[in-house]
């Protein structure tokens, strides 16, 4: 392998969130007496954190909204999704059995994501338990992706270096975070990207099913 460490993204990545996401939005809205939202709508609100996708959505809502409706939706969506983050998600077809493959084979593997940290963890340990070397995802005082940062503090805790590392994502934003970070990227289409959209942002790498994931790292 080229590589020592595989960098995951986690939601349209690893993970299929989508369904658990647009529940959990709506859920707030509803609470809120907003109207509900499409999974197609709440698919480009999603990859920059839980705030943008909170103003994304309601932006998409006719007139404006106010800082207090803002916050309000936000806490209501926090804990809804928090207790209900296992609902309508689960793992891509074949992304277990390639992450077991590339553990065999002796790389160590990351995920670092723009999810809140708590549910990132959970998320992990309960759909891919002991197979990941380190996962973190947004905390207080610590930039989001594509921002360098976050990936920094990765490969300082792993003693990896940039070009030892790949990153894997499904978005324009994990190219970017790849670009910022001095290392190589994997694109997938099987996320809630199109491939001329990836292609579009700079993906020179495109996997269409996560076995091809290995060809990418010989």
């Amino acid at each position: 392998m080229r590589y020592r460490l595989a960098c995951f993204d986690l939601d349209g990545t690893l993970l299929n969130t989508l369904g658990g996401l647009a529940q959990s939005l709506n859920a707030a809205r509803r609470m809120n007496g907003l109207a509900p939202q499409t999974e197609e709508q709440v698919s480009s609100f999603i990859n920059n954190g839980v705030v943008k996708l909170i103003e994304r959505s309601l932006a998409a809502d006719p007139g404006e909204y106010t800082e207090e409706l803002k916050q309000k939706l936000l806490k209501d969506y926090i804990a809804y999704y928090n207790s209900h983050y296992l609902e309508k998600t689960f793992p891509y077809n074949g992304i277990t059995e390639e992450l077991i493959r590339l553990k065999s084979d002796g790389m160590m593997l990351a995920c670092v994501t723009n999810k809140d940290d708590e549910p990132s963890q959970k998320l992990i340990e309960h759909f891919f338990p002991g197979l990941f070397d380190y996962v973190r995802g947004s905390v207080e005082g610590v930039e989001r992706k594509p921002s360098y940062e976050p990936v920094e503090k990765c490969l300082f805790a792993l003693g990896v270096e940039n070009g030892d590392t790949v990153y894997i994502g499904d978005s324009d934003i994990d190219i970017r975070t790849a670009e910022n970070s001095g290392m190589d990227i994997i694109s997938c289409t099987w996320g809630y990207r199109t491939r001329d959209f990836l292609m579009e942002n700079g993906a020179s790498k495109i996997c269409t099913a996560p076995v091809d994931i290995r060809s990418f790292m010989r």
